[in-house]
């Protein structure tokens, strides 16, 4: 399968394109203008320039071949738009405009005949209903709202609006998307779909999913099985609730469910399944980790309140606390002061500068009981040192040791350790600032290792 057309279009047609700022033609059309793999042509039946760019009054009268048209007209224009993108040759259609199956039972009968004209031209539609597709990778943004930032997480989310407002999020944030797909109504395309295509591509490391309901419930999970051996699958199910659920119907005309069924086929799938858009996200960044053999994790910190709520997380999520060998104790006896606490979590307390942060990562590391490395920084009360020191002497630590284990960062120093949190992110290691985000993506990377068959259920 391939939905190429939808990321890597060699052209696109925004129809509905708009001199007017106010309308959502206009900012579709303002943020394609960037898109680097492929001409964009406006198409505006009025106007014959739209923001400094020659329009066309139809698709069909675009000189080139057109592989993707972005629909932002009036619902009554919808109809003949389909037809006359068909006409044109037009293989995917994002389908912004509303009004449709979340509005009730015409509305899905009219979403319906725009699916079966589409099929009948062999074009597939996304949406409707929805903010719009990007790839970070060639700034595609076919969409209307701000450039995500560029990184390897694959996006979709049933909520336009709660995608975008993700989005404004990880940007605040420094968390980088590589895919975002607002799938709408899923009149046509779905999860399932994506997923697949998704599973096969080289930039995409994780696919995390904004679930209200599915329309084909067996077709996903059959699908997600697959998939889960290749990538990571994080998903949010909203519609939890009695009252969510019939929230999330009115919304995109879904059929929630019980979530206990969802969750059970979730887990049957190999799916991990995050409680929040905070423990979505975390999950879905651990990912440029290596899997870990097993499910116990070291904490090395420099305040003991942070290794103590890290370490109740880490029992929450069902991880335990490794058992250090006494080599191990004692190579850290050696070094670090005689307050410092040496069991796990290994607390250097505040005095600990880059050196001891990157002797105790190297020992950790080494330690045969130990499977994973959490490593938390809270904010230096010594003068003259910082967060930095401490993330370089943790990558130097992994760079030497090089044995596959799988490190997360936890630096709680809110702006004062944004450097340092860079120089971990350059090397791969994902830095957090909450303990149950960093659990959270150690959940994660256990749950993948044992959908992968790395690691073996206890």
């Amino acid at each position: 399968m391939t939905f190429d057309y939808f990321f890597k279009p060699k052209a696109i047609a925004v129809i509905g394109a708009s001199n007017d700022p106010l309308k959502l033609g206009y900012e579709v059309f303002k943020n394609l203008k960037d898109y680097k793999d492929g001409k964009v042509y406006p198409v505006n039946v009025k106007d014959e320039v739209v923001q400094g760019v020659k329009a066309y009054k139809n698709v069909k009268d675009i000189p080139d071949e057109v592989d993707l048209a972005v629909v932002v007209v009036p619902k009554r224009f919808v109809k003949g738009t389909i037809v006359d993108c068909g006409e044109k040759g037009v293989k995917g259609i994002i389908l912004i405009t509303a009004g449709f199956g979340e509005v009730g039972e015409e509305g899905k009968r009219e979403e319906r005949e725009l699916v079966e004209i589409a099929h009948r031209y062999g074009m597939r539609i996304v949406g409707p209903n929805c903010v719009g597709i990007m790839n970070t990778h060639n700034d595609m943004n076919a969409t209307f709202v701000m450039d995500a930032k560029k990184g390897d997480i694959a996006f979709i989310s049933q909520s336009g609006a709660l995608g975008a407002g993700i989005i404004y999020k990880t940007v605040k944030e420094g968390i980088g998307f590589s895919k975002f797909v607002s799938i709408g109504n899923m009149a046509d395309v779905d999860f399932a779909e994506f997923m697949e295509y998704l599973a096969d591509t080289e930039e995409d490391k994780a696919i995390a999913l904004y679930i209200e309901g599915l329309k084909n419930g067996r077709a996903f999970m059959e699908i997600a099985k697959r998939v889960t051996k290749k990538k990571p699958v994080i998903v949010l199910k909203a519609g939890k609730s009695e009252s969510g659920a019939r929230a999330a119907s009115s919304h995109t005309g879904s059929l929630a469910g019980s979530y206990k069924i969802y969750e059970a086929a979730f887990k049957q799938s190999g799916i991990i399944v995050a409680d929040t858009i905070d423990d979505m996200l975390s999950m879905a960044r651990a990912f440029t980790q290596p899997l870990p053999k097993g499910t116990r994790v070291a904490i090395m910190t420099n305040a003991g309140g942070p290794g103590v709520l890290t370490a109740d997380e880490i029992d929450k999520r069902g991880l335990k606390l490794a058992n250090l060998e006494e080599e191990t104790i004692e190579g850290l006896r050696s070094f670090l002061p005689p307050m410092a606490a040496v069991k796990n979590p290994v607390d250097m307390i505040a005095s600990a500068r880059g050196e001891d942060y990157y002797k105790t990562a190297k020992l950790l590391l080494k330690d045969p009981n130990v499977d994973m490395l959490i490593s938390i920084c809270v904010v230096p009360t010594f003068a003259g040192m910082t967060p930095t020191e401490h993330a370089e002497g943790v990558v130097r630590a992994v760079k030497e040791v090089n044995n596959g284990k799988p490190v997360l960062g936890l630096f709680m120093a809110g702006y004062v350790s944004e450097p340092a949190k860079e120089v971990l992110e350059k090397a791969g290691i994902p830095s957090y600032e909450r303990p149950e985000d960093a659990a959270a993506a150690a959940y994660a990377l256990v749950e993948f290792a044992k959908a992968k068959g790395v690691l073996k259920e206890e």
